[in-house]
């Protein structure tokens, strides 16, 4: 064969397949698989959210407090207006408007939130929606005024802050008509030298929903005045550490909010400057997320702290030492109203009046207020425990069964960490203290390391002043009933807990309390569809309750989501949650997502708030959705 031949015979042979053709289809792409299944997942997710942003829903991100919060979309729903006008006039006086701009630009920073600054009045015009933050811009000409309130005619969110609007574009004064005008009624300045150094907040409120009740946070000293707003509604006031306020200022507020009407925008007003609240930034930082919530009608949930829909609750006890016998008046008292009073027992005392105390023991809850009236803080772990059985005997030598005697509350209010410890170990689960304890007005778990929910100690921190401060005060009996009445008013306004002591040996007949104290439970009478009235263990069983109810929530955009997991095994009879509503005085609807869940009772707080109550929550998981009418 001629090599032509050959090489023709050799081209015309069969070519063997390439052993890389032979591979399986997934092998032959098993290096980018991982990338085309992201990018399978990752494409309509980027279109799905594109598409619900566009119709105004907002994306998910972790929130500073580990749960789901959600940004406002970039650049269309926030705006700072930065005054031009006020940037003049205070560097006129020798002020620099930076200083209360930057705590607005720190706060939308740690918030990672997009939001556009405005200095202009022609852009304030094209604004079509979202939330306007006035931050005190105290000069505005009319061509600003005319903007801002034509922006909250179409609808839109102002927030205004300290001495808005009260000068004109040249810095000449104005007065307050312009804040008159968004809704707030200025009633003065708080005096310099006044002890009022706290801005204190209303729990479960639209716009201060995420603090607790009653919670203090303390407020820095500015040459800015603090001043008195009045508004349709208060969600905080300007008080002492102890949280009184003069009778001149019960109707006022430090941060009130208000909406006219369904046609004009939501508005809240702070009667302080962003320098009051700039070295406790964090604090500031979640009401200021509330009321910008609030302002952009987006509804919230949060658990209630007490059962039934009620607005708040009040514990009234007698710490039961000198003048033992005066029990017996103030049980006849408590007992004509169905009050169930607590009677903290001096047991080296209370072993004296067996008659007394089987009394005491058959119509009201008993508890120990030690065996000696000798403080326990400092005393040796020892000692304490020594102290702890010897009261525990004596309380035994005179009440047959001491079981369901599981409260205390420390001679003087004098106890420390060891004590809890101790009486925890020895059966006591709640613990009524001194008004340290806690910033807020609720109560709270003693943190015992090792000691499970059901077996925790609750300490109740005594909220109100008691017949010691009022007799300090050198009150007549007029005015220690309305003192009591103030506190208890405040109590409710807060939502929290009202704790009032009263001490045995100044309920003598005649006294200042014993004629002072029937007038104030006449006011209570009178409020008790809203208020739970309970003894101190019934508040302290229904808070460690109330740690076995789980929520979450996810807004939807026109509905909202929550979800409930109620742990343990046994149901949870009860509970309530309180939503914030989008729309004035309009009743929510709520069903549950499953087949079968338990149908909730629906009622109105107030024009901004629901009640959501549960006769019953069974262990378990429970979705259920809220639609609001537009």
């Amino acid at each position: 064969m001629t090599p032509s031949l050959t090489l023709q015979a050799a081209s015309m042979k069969p070519t063997p397949p390439d052993h890389r053709n032979r591979r399986p289809f997934f092998k032959r792409i098993g290096p980018y698989m991982p990338a085309m299944i992201i990018l399978s997942l990752a494409v309509p997710v980027v279109i799905y959210l594109a598409v619900m942003q566009s119709i105004g829903w907002r994306t998910p991100v972790l929130g500073v407090k580990g749960g789901l919060s959600y940004a406002a979309p970039a650049g269309k729903s926030l705006f700072l207006y930065t005054s031009p006008h006020t940037t003049t006039y205070l560097a006129g006086i020798g002020g620099n408007y930076e200083t209360l701009l930057l705590p607005w630009r720190n706060y939308f920073t740690n918030r990672k939130l997009d939001f556009t600054e405005i200095q202009d009045a022609a852009e304030l015009g094209k604004l079509k929606q979202g939330v306007l933050v006035l931050p005190s811009a105290l000069s505005l000409s009319e061509e600003e005024r005319a903007e801002i309130l034509a922006f909250q005619s179409r609808g839109g969110g102002v927030l205004s802050t300290w001495a808005t609007g009260t000068r004109n574009s040249k810095g000449d004064w104005e007065g307050w008509q312009f804040l008159e005008r968004l809704g707030a009624r200025m009633l003065g300045e708080i005096p310099a030298d006044a002890e009022v150094h706290h801005l204190v907040l209303s729990g479960e409120s639209p716009v201060s929903h995420t603090h607790p009740a009653g919670q203090r946070i303390g407020l820095s000293k500015t040459s800015e005045a603090l001043l008195r707003f009045k508004g349709e509604m208060v969600a905080g006031r300007f008080m002492n550490w102890a949280r009184i306020m003069d009778d001149e200022r019960r109707g006022e507020g430090a941060i009130v909010y208000s909406e006219a009407n369904e046609k004009l925008g939501r508005v809240a007003f702070f009667a302080f400057a962003e320098t009051v609240w700039e070295s406790r930034p964090l604090a500031a930082y979640d009401f200021i997320d509330d009321t910008l919530q609030w302002l952009q009608r987006e509804p919230a949930v949060v658990l209630a702290a007490w059962p039934n829909g009620k607005r708040a609750a009040q514990v009234i006890e007698m710490d039961t030492e000198q003048g033992f016998e005066n029990a017996v008046p103030f049980a006849s008292m408590m007992h004509s109203l169905d009050y169930p009073a607590t009677f903290y027992v001096l047991t080296s005392v209370g072993k004296l009046f067996p008659q007394v105390m089987a009394r005491l023991a058959s119509e009201f809850e008993l508890a120990y207020h030690g065996d000696v009236h000798d403080s326990f803080k400092g005393q040796s772990a020892q000692q304490q425990a020594l102290r702890i059985q010897t009261m525990r005997a004596e309380m035994a030598s005179v009440v047959p069964d001491t079981k369901g005697i599981t409260g205390f509350r420390a001679p003087t209010e004098g106890y420390d960490a060891t004590t809890e410890e101790l009486l925890q170990k020895s059966g006591i689960r709640h613990h009524t203290a001194d008004p340290n304890r806690t910033e807020a007005r609720l109560p709270l778990l003693a943190k015992i390391e090792g000691v499970e929910r059901e077996n925790t100690l609750v300490v109740l921190p005594r909220t109100q002043r008691d017949d010691i401060n009022l007799y300090g005060e050198k009150l007549t009996a007029e005015q220690t009933t309305q003192a009591l009445i103030s506190d208890f008013d405040l109590t409710l306004e807060h939502g929290a807990l009202g704790l009032l002591s009263i001490h045995s040996q100044n309920f003598q007949p005649d006294s200042v309390l014993t004629k002072a104290l029937p007038g104030f439970l006449v006011h209570l009478k009178q409020q008790r569809k809203q208020v739970w009235v309970a003894s101190a263990g019934q508040v302290a069983d229904w808070w460690r309750e109330r740690e076995r109810f789980k929520l979450s929530s996810v807004n939807t955009g026109k509905r909202l989501e929550f979800n409930i997991t109620i742990t343990g095994t046994k149901p949870v009879l009860g509970a309530s949650l309180v939503v914030m509503l989008p729309h004035r005085g309009i009743l929510p609807s709520v069903q549950s997502t499953k087949i079968g869940g338990m149908k909730p009772a629906v009622s109105l707080v107030d024009n901004y708030r629901a009640a959501i109550v549960f006769d019953s929550l069974n262990p378990g998981n429970h979705v259920y959705q809220v639609t609001f009418a537009p």
